[in-house]
Formats: C-alpha cells, sequence, structure tokens
C-alpha cells in the first residue's frame, strides 16, 4: 500500500476551547481507517480539518507527498478529498442524478444524460432507487446512500464517511460495505467513523481510537474485539444488559385498529401497554415510518382507528398528538433547533404562567444531572447548541423529549450517532421512564437494540405488520427474516449478509 494521507500533531480549536490536542495519523490507499470514539472526542473537528471546511491551529499534513493545507471543502475535493458529515444535508428539490453528480464536471449535463449514468452506477452497485425521483421524498437512510454515491461519482480518493450507516438496517449496511470494498479495490482510501463497534471491526483494516483530541491507540481490527474497544473508549467495562424478556403488564395505553395509509400501510393492528417499550422494524418502503408518523400526527392515517386508554381518539395533526400527550422525536437530521442555549433546549416547553425562582434553580440542576449522566461535552450550559458534536446534539433532543409530560412517546432511532456509553444510559433513562406507566414505541435499524431493549418487536413489510416477536422468542436473524420474507445469516462479527 502506498501511503496518501498523512496528518502530525494536528491542533485545533472551536468556539475558543481546543478540541484537537496533537493528533497524528496515516492512512494508505486501499486501506479502510476505522475511526472511533465518545461523542465530543473530536472526531468531526478533525474530519472538518481534513476535508477543508475547518483550519487547524498547528500541524502538518501531506496528502499524495505532497503539503496539503486546504482552505474550503471545494479546494479539498479538487485535491481528491471528499466527505459525507453526519449532518449532511441535500436539497431536496434536486433528483437522486442531479444529487449524485452535484459538484462534478458532470452537473452542468442534460439531465438525461446524468439520468442514464445515475441509473448506471446504481445498478453497478446493487442500490434500488430511481434516479428521477426527488430527494425529499427520501428518508433519511437512502438519503445516506445517495451521497455515498456522489462519493463514487466524484472520484474522490480519500474518501471521510461520518456515521453513515447511523440509521440504515442491517441489508443495506451490507450493501453498504459492498461500495466501500469496491472503493478500496479501486486504490482509494476510506476514513469510517461509527459508533457500531462490530460493524467497524467487519469493514476496517485498522482502527483508530480518538480520546480526548488525541489518537490514543491503533489498531488491526482482525486482533480485537468489541469488548475490547469498548474499553479503550470508555475507561471502564460496560455493564451486562439483560433483555426484558417479561411481557409488560400494565393497562392497554395505546391500541391501533385496521390503520391504513393510502396504499402505504395497510390495516395495522397492534396494542401498547402502559410501562411497555415496544419495538418497530422495517426496510425503507415497508410502511414502518408512515405508520408512526401517522400515530404523531405527522402525516395522518386515511382509515382505521386509534383508542387511547381506551377512548377512541382523532389524530390529524401534530397539534392533536400534543394534546393527547403523544410525543415524536423523528430521525431527521436537524430539526432547526441548533439555535438557542444547552440549557433551553434541555428544559421542557414552559406551561403558561411565570416560573419562579425555586422552579428555574430546580430545573438549572436536573439541566446539570442530564448533561452529567448523558456525558454531554460542554464547559458551559448556557452556550449555544451548535457548539456540540452532533452526538451530543441528539442526545439534547432525545433527552428533552424523555423529561417531556408524554403519556406515548414514539422515538426513531434515538441512538442515532451515540456512542456506547451513552447508549447504555439512554437505555436505563428509558426503562425508568417506562416504569413510570409511559408507553413508549421504538423505531430502530438496530437489531440488537431492539433486542436488548424492548418487550416486544413488530416487523413492518410491504405495507403490513407481518409479525409480532416476543423479546423471549425471537433473535435478530428471525426479526431480519420477516422483514425481508427471505432468509438471512450473520457470521460473528461481521455484517450480515442475504444467504442466496
Amino acid at each position: 500500500m502506498d501511503l496518501l494521507l498523512h496528518a502530525d500533531d494536528i491542533h485545533a480549536s472551536y468556539d475558543h476551547r481546543r478540541i484537537l490536542k496533537g493528533v497524528g495519523l496515516s492512512v494508505q490507499r486501499g486501506e479502510i481507517l476505522g475511526l472511533i470514539g465518545t461523542n465530543g472526542a473530536g472526531k468531526t473537528t478533525l474530519m472538518g480539518v481534513l476535508a477543508g471546511s475547518h483550519r487547524h491551529d498547528t500541524g502538518m499534513m501531506t496528502l499524495a507527498g505532497e503539503k496539503y493545507v486546504p482552505d474550503s471543502i471545494e479546494e479539498a475535493q479538487a485535491c481528491g478529498v471528499g466527505l459525507i458529515p453526519q449532518n449532511f444535508r441535500i436539497d431536496p428539490q434536486l433528483t437522486i442524478a442531479r444529487a449524485i453528480f452535484r459538484g462534478t464536471f458532470q452537473a452542468d449535463k442534460p439531465h438525461h444524460e446524468v439520468r442514464d449514468q445515475a441509473g448506471k452506477l446504481i445498478r453497478d452497485i446493487g442500490i434500488s432507487l430511481d434516479p428521477d425521483m426527488k430527494v425529499g421524498t427520501l428518508i433519511r437512510a437512502e438519503q445516506a446512500l445517495v451521497e455515498v454515491l456522489r462519493m463514487v461519482a466524484e472520484e474522490a480518493q480519500l474518501v471521510i464517511m461520518d456515521e453513515v450507516a447511523a440509521s440504515l438496517p442491517d441489508h443495506d449496511v451490507a450493501v453498504l460495505h459492498q461500495v466501500l470494498r469496491m472503493l478500496v479495490r479501486q486504490g482509494r482510501a476510506i476514513i469510517y467513523i461509527t459508533h457500531r463497534l462490530d460493524e467497524v471491526r467487519s469493514i476496517a483494516h485498522r482502527i483508530a481510537v480518538l480520546r480526548e483530541g488525541r489518537v490514543d491507540k491503533i489498531l488491526e481490527a482482525s486482533h480485537t474485539d468489541v469488548d475490547e474497544l469498548a474499553f479503550l473508549l470508555l475507561q471502564q467495562e460496560l455493564e451486562d444488559g439483560t433483555r426484558p424478556t417479561d411481557p409488560a403488564t400494565g393497562e392497554e395505553a395505546l391500541r391501533v385498529v385496521n390503520l391504513s395509509m393510502e396504499d402505504k400501510v395497510r390495516e395495522v393492528t397492534f396494542n401498547v401497554s402502559k410501562g411497555e417499550i415496544f419495538g418497530l422494524v422495517g426496510t425503507h418502503r415497508s410502511g414502518v415510518y408512515e405508520l408512526v408518523e401517522a400515530l404523531a400526527g405527522v402525516h395522518p392515517s386515511t382509515s382505521g382507528h386509534i383508542f387511547l386508554h381506551g377512548q377512541p381518539v382523532q389524530i390529524r395533526g401534530v397539534q392533536d398528538a400534543s394534546r393527547l400527550k403523544i410525543g415524536y422525536l423523528s430521525d431527521a437530521a436537524e430539526s432547526g433547533e441548533e439555535t438557542g442555549s444547552i440549557v433551553d433546549g434541555l428544559q421542557p416547553v414552559p406551561e403558561a404562567g411565570e416560573a419562579n425562582l425555586r422552579d428555574e434553580i430546580s430545573q438549572l440542576r436536573g439541566v446539570t444531572e442530564v448533561i452529567r449522566r448523558m456525558r454531554i461535552s460542554t464547559t458551559n450550559i448556557h452556550g449555544n447548541i451548535s457548539t456540540l458534536s452532533g452526538g451530543d446534539k441528539q442526545k439534547i433532543q432525545l433527552a428533552k423529549w424523555i423529561g417531556s409530560d408524554c403519556d406515548v412517546l414514539i422515538l426513531s432511532h434515538p441512538s442515532r450517532g451515540i456512542d456506547i456509553g451513552a447508549k447504555e444510559t439512554v437505555y436505563k433513562m428509558l426503562s425508568e421512564l417506562s416504569q413510570t406507566g409511559v408507553a413508549i414505541i421504538l423505531l430502530s435499524s438496530d437489531l440488537s437494540e431492539l433486542i436488548g431493549w424492548c418487550h416486544r418487536v413488530g416487523v413492518m413489510r410491504d405495507g403490513e405488520l407481518v409479525t409480532i416477536e416476543a423479546n423471549a422468542n425471537t433473535n435478530e436473524d428471525v426479526l431480519v427474516h420477516h422483514m425481508l420474507g427471505v432468509k438471512f445469516e450473520s457470521g460473528g462479527g461481521d455484517a450480515r449478509r442475504v444467504r442466496n
């Protein structure tokens, strides 16, 4: 392998705070370098330095043997460095074809030409996408695949991927890994950031552990395991989690009967008890997203019945859901809540009337406790949310909903972008919340999360709820079998693959 990128003693600051404190690493052509670290360790800042969106203070970088100091993302792209950031945005009015080739020399070609090239690229890689579809019609996971295709089209020599697989189901992670391996076979290099430790072991050649702004250790992926990686990240052993194998015994909180939404969701029936964590999973076009959006009032159902605490209710909009104490945290990239202070982001929406001093002090103590418990990396609770890492922003939104006064709480990929230590805390907080009688509906593509957290798991396929599995009677392979309708197998720590 030939050395492509070398970074030595990189220091960088953000908002007057030193984030990188002497980072050193190198990447070879044909190599996938995994990069892991807790939220706030400096991963996103480091990627910004490498991709030209953030200037470093001191240190030296070389790319293909030449001094490398990009002043902008465009200059980095011209040098052959491409980045898919954790919270990327694509113009929703672009077609998939235009989105793939935006920023390349082919961007100004007639649409039929870029459409044909995009179609060939999509077919070659094996992804099911229509190049004429608008990006705005895609869910987040599909937009991530479009961004990966953009890297292929740009012919980037160093591809940086920041949490690209965070909301991808296992079978799409397998497709993504095929694309990555194709890229490195072409002699490109990849820096791959993920919080999924089993995934980084399966795809990376080496794994760099970033702690407190420094590369603490670099390991051969084949010579380590998840437990060692977790210990290097947290400096402590992970607690052994206990699956909630006993059924929830509370009264019924929510019942859905023959719920439909046009042709996307067809006659879905299920119930959730008070104190239950009920999981939902399905592929992109299974109808699972439309189902939770119907319950949250984002896109109302077209037929069927919803009962809350045994009483029929109508949910025609988000205001109805809010009035009925149904909360919803979507997995949309940025919800527009980056402005404002961290304190404001963690405090519940105030009720009518003025809060007294005692209430304000109590709320500030609560905010401080949440920051400590969820390990949000900040030195100023009155600082702006925009100064936080992507994972810490996700924690802010999640903590705010957990602290809200909901009877039913719907969470879509709540641990997206959150490090492994914080995931344990999130599960504890959700368990504590469920013990107060709140019914929780958890939509996730992380099957190990569903198995580890949920009392029951419902599987959507082709618009129908095909099964509801009790935790004690299921495993990840069973869930994938129902999701795809085909046999699926897992092999050790490797990413799953469809059995031919």
